[in-house]
């Protein structure tokens, strides 16, 4: 298993399959997401905290940089344009950038009556007294989901490639609430067992974060 606690955590959240969390960050806190298990994507939205209408917007961002996915470095922007994010490290290097959720709507389309991530991420924002009707599809980041997009226009779901103790670590760059939602859909969405993933709000203590870049 990959070594994740390489950094000093001041608050760390288990999310089982099926459930959500919700938090805050100050400008310059960092948010690392940790795929426990592998191969298990997680469902992250992010509000500014004064003005929850004013979501992260990654259609915006991924025009920003003129491709399909982000890179450590790159900032994550609010549909006004605001940095709200950075990405400062990821070990995995596959995400799904496009934004999204699964929902009791869809899974019905598919032929399961079952809710999804879009139900848990509303619970959570009521939990916080906020609007649902701010979460959108771009306010929705995937991370450890497998979604090439592929020269021949296709655009499949693979199966995630994240190994156990892989993490995505955003710092945030503006004060933002977040929710998250850990997905149930079954292969190729994601592996199986599902399993949990941890959250944690960290604090460096080194530069070596066994980045990718891919």
């Amino acid at each position: 298993m990959r070594n994740f606690l390489t950094t000093s955590s001041k608050q760390s959240t288990i999310i089982e399959p099926g459930h959500g969390a919700s938090g805050t960050l100050l400008a310059g806190e960092q948010l690392r997401i940790i795929d426990v298990g592998g191969q298990q994507v997680f469902d992250i939205a992010f509000f500014v905290r004064d003005d929850p209408f004013e979501y992260c917007d990654l259609i915006y961002s991924l025009f920003a940089v003129g491709r399909w996915h982000l890179r450590i470095g790159d900032i994550v922007y609010s549909k006004r344009m605001r940095p709200l994010l950075t990405v400062i490290a990821d070990t995995c290097g596959v995400h799904d950038w496009i934004g999204g959720y699964c929902s009791r709507d869809l899974n019905r389309f598919l032929g399961t009556d079952q809710s999804g991530c879009r139900e848990v991420l509303e619970s959570e924002m009521q939990k916080l007294g906020l609007d649902p009707r701010s979460l959108t599809p771009s306010s929705c980041l995937n991370p450890f989901m497998n979604l090439p997009h592929r020269a021949d226009g296709s655009w499949p779901t693979l199966l995630p490639v994240s190994k156990p103790g892989d993490y995505l670590e955003l710092r945030a760059e503006a004060p933002v609430v977040w929710v998250g939602s850990v997905c149930t859909m079954p292969p190729p969405v994601n592996g199986l067992p599902l399993t949990p993933i941890r959250v944690d709000m960290v604090e460096p203590l080194s530069d070596d974060h066994g980045i990718t870049t891919r």
